[in-house]
């Protein structure tokens, strides 16, 4: 399989809180601790909702939530979306133990941390090919909690996960065609969001755009599946882009849907006939 190393939550939310080694707590329920202030709209998950797996000494709260249909897809499936939901959550609770003890050592007030993990099935549910989506969202006391995307695609017949090198067959190519669509798609979409006309399409690429894309071939894996609005047959590709990843953070996540027209010719023989070309894709964008 030709699919991308997937880099381990556990570093963005270290990066996020700059923690060592934290000292054992008993958990409790998140209802039991003060909640850290956050936007009431993030594009993410419902902060109320989910399993609530809390740090008992008030450093930190988690809220995880899985898909409605976690038991009943394949079990090694299922097994992998939740360990991708469990990543990161005990550096993150060290690192927030650590802050807090920081915080008291050094004087200063302690804002609880806080980390929302909802994992949801995005894709066909019928069919070879399934879809998921994981959004973050860990907040560690400063001015905004900070974004993350996790995308997981299976193939039902392989029992694996599959990534952009197995979706196509000429990776390069592929790239290509894709960095294309998605680049008049983000352009299109930044200018509409900034309600700014003053910029050229070349600014906008200069300013953001061509640096995510050059040399990046990681970018091509951040996709998710579409489903057809009157089938279960895969209709497209999301596209996923967390805050700083080709925007500023107050542009919010971008969410670019590629319809299966504009790739099909280069899939993988495995998946060439698996794509409805004429089908209108579920639009599945979070609201910026």
């Amino acid at each position: 399989m030709k699919q991308a190393s997937i880099v381990l939550m556990g570093a963005i939310f270290l990066a996020t809180c700059g923690a060592e080694q934290a000292e054992e707590s008993e958990s409790v329920r998140v209802s039991q601790l003060p909640r850290p202030e956050q936007p009431s709209s993030n594009g993410f998950a419902d902060p109320n909702g989910g399993i609530a797996i809390v740090s008992g000494t008030e450093a930190a709260s988690i809220d995880i939530r899985l898909p409605a249909r976690i038991d009943d897809i394949d079990p090694e499936l299922a097994a992998l979306i939740r360990a991708r939901a469990e990543e990161g959550k005990d550096a993150f609770l060290a690192a927030a133990q650590n802050d807090r003890v920081d915080a008291e050592n050094k004087g200063y007030a302690f804002r609880p941390h806080s980390l929302t993990v909802s994992w949801e099935e995005v894709g066909p549910r019928e069919g070879t090919l399934r879809s998921f989506l994981g959004s973050y969202a860990a907040y560690a006391g400063g001015a905004h909690p900070n974004f993350d995307y996790g995308m997981l695609n299976w193939d039902e017949g392989l029992g694996e996960a599959i990534g952009f090198g197995d979706l196509f067959q000429d990776d390069e190519a592929a790239r290509a065609i894709m960095a294309d669509a998605l680049q008049t798609a983000l352009i299109a979409a930044k200018r509409e969001r900034m309600n700014d006309d003053s910029l050229s399409d070349e600014q906008l690429m200069d300013n953001w755009l061509r640096a995510a894309f050059e040399n990046n071939d990681v970018i091509f894996e951040n996709f998710t599946i579409a489903r057809g609005i009157d089938s279960e047959a895969p209709a497209g590709l999301i596209y996923h882009f967390e805050p700083y990843t080709v925007g500023a953070y107050a542009e919010g996540p971008y969410e670019v849907g590629v319809p299966a027209s504009v790739f099909i010719d280069e899939l993988a023989p495995r998946y060439g006939d698996l794509f409805d070309a004429d089908a209108e894709m579920v639009d599945t964008s979070a609201a910026p």
